[in-house]
């Protein structure tokens, strides 16, 4: 599954674009439907978001990685147990890096009618660029949840095994799709994150994937 540099390359303009259109125009809509009724989609994005949290797929790509690598010996099996571990890991902490990069507000900041929206990082253009930096920092540091929306690392989580899923059995692509779809869409129920914060998740839980596919792939196939 490596696809060529054109083919990546058009994947990630599609998404940037769809990231871009969607903060212009549909992410404050889309947030404030959801915030309206908080009592209502809340607590079913909350439980459905709990699938899509990173330590079941390290927790579960450690104990494959053992058993197979140590009790079963199957090296084609532990390498893909490992290779899962590692997507998850490389792409938790891209999208780690990015949060604090950019500094994006939840929707919580337009709970009760409040207007707060958007990056730190193009914010308080007056400040000086140290000025701003020092804003940045002391922000962050303040309120690290508050200003960790963009990208969505629940989704940078549910799409990297959605990539592993479609590697390994293609067959069921529209299945995992479903489900990684729906994963990232309790993230808008939860008032946790925007629609482009999603698409920003799919884009970094994808590349990474096949990033570290394309270093492991003569491991992860069957010869």
């Amino acid at each position: 599954m490596i696809f060529s540099k054109k083919a990546y390359l058009v994947y990630i303009v599609i998404l940037t674009i769809l990231i871009i259109f969607s903060y212009f125009t549909l992410d404050i809509p889309i947030a404030k439907f959801f915030l309206a009724d908080t009592k209502t989609y809340e607590p079913i994005g909350d439980f459905i978001s709990i699938f899509g949290e990173s330590h079941w797929y390290i927790g579960s790509a450690i104990i494959g990685f053992v058993v197979f690598k140590y009790f079963k010996k199957n090296n084609l099996y532990a390498n893909r147990f490992l290779f899962l571990l590692y997507i998850n890991i490389f792409s938790g902490l891209i999208s780690l890096f990015l949060k604090y990069i950019f500094g994006r507000m939840r929707p919580w900041g337009m709970r009760h009618g409040g207007d707060e929206f958007g990056f730190l990082l193009i914010h308080n253009f007056e400040m000086s660029v140290i000025e701003r930096m020092k804003y940045h920092a002391t922000t962050l540091g303040d309120a690290p949840t508050t200003f960790t929306s963009f990208p969505s690392g629940h989704t940078t989580t549910v799409f990297a095994f959605f990539t592993f899923l479609s590697i390994f059995f293609p067959r069921y692509i529209y299945l995992w799709l479903f489900g990684a779809v729906i994963l990232a869409s309790s993230r808008l129920l939860a008032n946790d994150h925007f629609l482009s914060d999603i698409f920003a998740g799919i884009m970094v839980g994808t590349i990474s994937t096949l990033f570290i596919y394309s270093k492991m792939r003569n491991k992860l196939e069957q010869k």
